[in-house]
């Protein structure tokens, strides 16, 4: 995992002079949020990958 966990976020936010329910709710919401990225993130990484081997299986086809 990339992004922080909602514990670290929890810990980060210990800091602020927020109630916990609205620190809770902001670290759901940025946790939720780096899930996201990340997964997002392994798609691309994914499709690069593919093309890739694309690329190499037509290029050894090719010459």
């Amino acid at each position: 995992m990339f992004g922080l966990s909602k514990e670290e976020i929890m810990l980060m936010l210990e800091k602020v002079g927020l109630e916990e329910k609205q620190k809770n709710a902001i670290a759901d919401i940025m946790h939720l949020n780096n899930l996201r990225i990340e997964q997002q993130l392994a798609f691309i990484i994914h499709l690069v990958i593919e093309e890739r081997e694309r690329n190499i299986s037509n290029n050894t086809y090719l010459n």
